[in-house]
C-alpha cells in the first residue's frame, strides 16, 4: 500500500488548527488536515436538531469589522467574502440590583452606559479606558516588532513591562471605589475570578475583540469554521475526518509523519498540534516526551461548563429580549470562583442566555426560536458529572438541566417550560470527550498573569518540525485568539519551509 507523503500535517482542526492548515496551503505545501470527530471546528461549530440550528459553544465573535484582527486574518486565509456577520447591537447585563442595557455595540458605548449608571467614578473610567487603550497600541505595536524596538523594549513596551503581573482586581481596586461597577468592568468572557485574571489580558480582549462591538456569523457559528476549510479546500488542502492520531513518529530528532489510532501512515517533515499538550506529549516516542513536560508542568487549565440548548414556540421577539443576556445573581466574584475551585456550583449560577434566531430567524423554523444558556462550572463536580456511571450521569445532567429551566422560567422567559420543543445538555464529560480538551477546559490554559503572553508555550516544540497552536498557546483563548495563534505559528514555519 502506497504511503501518502505531505509537506505539514495539522492535527486538530478546532481554530488555530483550521488557521495553520488554511494559510499553509494557501502558500503552496501540500497540507493534510486531520480530524478526530465528523466535522472541523472544535468548539465552533453548529449541529442540526429538528430543523433547527444550534451553535455548540460561542455567541459571538470579535474584531470582524473592516481593519479588525479578524477580518484582516480572514481576508489573509480567503475566506471573509464567504461569511457575513450581522452587528450584534442589543445586549444586556443584569446583575444583583442594577442592569446594564447596550442598544449599539462598542466598548466606549458600553462605558457610557456604565458612566450613566456610576456618574461619581467618571474619573475611574477615564482611567480605565485609557489605560486598555494604551496597552492595546502597545500590543499592536509588539506584533510588529522592530529591531530598534527590542533594544529599547521597556521604552517602548512600558505599559507591558508594568502590568505584566497585574491581576484585574489591582486595577479595579486601584480606580473604583464601589463593588458594583467593578462586578460590571469584569463580565468578560473567562473564568477567572478579578484576584486571578490577568490584567493584560483583559486589556488585550477589549482592545482587539471588543472595542469595535462583537458580531454573529450568519447562518450559525459553524460558518466560521466551514468557511476558512472551504478556503483551505480551494487552495490544495486535504481534510480527513474521523481519522484521529495516535503516534507521531520520529527519527533520530527528525520528524517523520502521523499514524492514526486505525493505522494508516501519513508522512511528512512537518507536524502541526492543535490538541491538548498532555495528548500531544503520548504521542511521542519516550525519550522526547519529557522535554515536552517539563514545558508543560505548573500549566492551570480554566475552569469547563454547562450548555443547554433549548427550542421553542415561545414569542420571544414580543417579549423584546436581546440577543444576549449575561445573568448574575451572586455578587461576590471571589466567592463564586472559592465554590467552583471546591467543585461545588452556587444554588444560583451565573447564566450566559444567547438567542440567534433574533438575529438570524433562518436558523429555526418559522415561530420557532434556538436558546442557548451557557454556565461555567467546575469538572470535579458530583463527582466528575457521576464519570463512569452512565445512570448517575444522566440523572446529574437531567437535575442540572431541570434547575437551569426554572431559573430561566423565573427569570427571563415566563411559560417556557409549557412551550419547550425539545432541549439537549452538554456537560464538561461532553466537551472532553468530543474536543480532547482536559477537563472539559472551556479556554484552555487559564489567563492568569503566570499564563498570558509569553509565558504561555511557544508554537516551536522542543522538537524541531513539531508545532503547537490553539487556545493552550501563545497568545490568549478565544475564537480570535486562537486563530491568532495559528497565524503566528504560520509565518514562523513558513520563514524555514519543512518541505518534503
Amino acid at each position: 500500500m502506497s504511503i501518502k507523503k505531505y509537506d505539514a500535517i495539522v492535527m486538530g482542526s478546532g481554530m488555530g488548527g483550521l488557521t495553520v492548515a488554511a494559510l499553509l496551503a494557501k502558500k503552496g505545501l501540500k497540507t493534510l488536515l486531520l480530524e478526530k470527530e465528523k466535522q472541523v471546528g472544535g468548539y465552533v461549530v453548529s449541529f442540526k436538531r429538528d430543523g433547527v440550528t444550534c451553535d455548540a459553544t460561542g455567541a459571538f465573535v470579535g474584531g470582524c469589522q473592516e481593519g479588525g484582527d479578524f477580518y484582516h486574518l480572514l481576508k489573509e486565509i480567503g475566506a471573509q467574502e464567504e461569511i457575513e456577520f450581522i452587528p450584534v447591537h442589543h445586549i444586556q447585563n443584569i446583575y444583583p440590583g442594577f442592569k446594564v442595557l447596550l442598544h449599539q455595540g462598542g466598548f466606549d458605548s458600553y462605558m457610557e452606559a456604565l458612566l450613566n449608571l456610576f456618574p461619581e467614578e467618571e474619573k475611574g473610567l477615564k482611567a480605565y479606558l485609557s489605560l486598555v487603550k494604551q496597552i492595546g497600541q502597545e500590543v499592536k505595536s509588539y506584533a510588529e516588532m522592530t529591531r530598534i524596538k527590542k533594544v529599547l523594549f521597556p521604552f517602548y513596551f512600558r505599559h507591558l513591562v508594568r502590568f505584566h503581573k497585574s491581576t484585574h482586581k489591582l486595577i479595579l481596586d486601584h480606580l473604583f471605589r464601589g463593588g458594583e461597577i467593578k462586578m460590571a468592568l469584569h463580565t468578560l468572557p473567562a473564568t477567572e475570578p478579578p484576584s486571578r485574571l490577568s490584567f493584560l489580558f483583559v486589556a488585550t480582549l477589549i482592545s482587539k475583540a471588543l472595542m469595535e462591538g462583537v458580531f454573529y456569523p450568519k447562518g450559525g457559528m459553524g460558518k466560521i469554521s466551514e468557511a476558512i476549510a472551504t478556503s483551505f479546500c480551494r487552495h490544495g488542502g486535504e481534510i480527513a475526518l474521523q481519522k484521529e492520531a495516535e503516534r507521531i513518529l520520529v527519527r533520530g530528532r527528525r520528524i517523520e509523519g502521523v499514524l492514526t489510532k486505525e493505522g494508516t501512515l501519513f508522512e511528512s517533515p512537518l507536524v502541526v498540534s492543535d490538541i491538548n499538550p498532555n495528548h500531544l506529549a503520548k504521542m511521542l516516542p519516550l525519550e522526547f516526551q519529557k522535554p515536552l513536560a517539563k514545558k508543560r508542568r505548573g500549566f492551570e487549565y480554566s475552569l469547563s461548563c454547562f450548555i443547554l440548548y433549548i427550542a421553542t414556540d415561545c414569542d420571544l421577539i414580543s417579549l423584546d429580549l436581546p440577543y444576549f443576556t449575561y445573568l448574575r445573581f451572586l455578587s461576590d466574584l471571589e466567592e463564586e470562583d472559592q465554590m467552583m475551585r471546591r467543585g461545588e456550583i452556587p444554588n444560583h449560577p451565573t447564566m450566559i442566555v444567547s438567542i440567534p434566531t433574533l438575529l438570524d430567524s433562518a436558523l429555526a423554523p418559522p415561530n420557532q426560536h434556538f436558546v442557548k444558556v451557557l454556565v461555567n462550572v467546575p469538572y470535579r463536580y458530583q463527582e466528575a458529572w457521576g464519570k463512569g456511571d452512565p445512570e448517575k450521569y444522566r440523572r446529574i445532567k437531567e437535575d442540572f438541566s431541570q434547575k437551569i429551566l426554572h431559573q430561566l422560567e423565573i427569570k427571563f422567559i415566563p411559560g417556557l417550560r409549557n412551550h419547550l420543543l425539545f432541549y439537549e445538555a452538554a456537560t464538561p464529560l461532553t466537551l472532553e470527550r468530543y474536543t480532547g480538551n482536559e477537563v472539559g477546559a472551556m479556554y484552555g490554559l487559564a489567563s492568569t498573569p503566570q499564563q498570558i503572553g509569553n509565558l504561555r508555550p511557544s508554537y516551536q516544540t522542543p522538537l524541531p518540525g513539531l508545532f503547537q497552536v490553539g487556545h493552550y498557546t501563545r497568545p490568549s483563548h478565544g475564537i480570535v485568539g486562537a486563530s491568532l495563534s495559528g497565524l503566528f505559528a504560520a509565518r514562523m514555519i513558513l520563514q524555514k519551509p519543512h518541505r518534503v
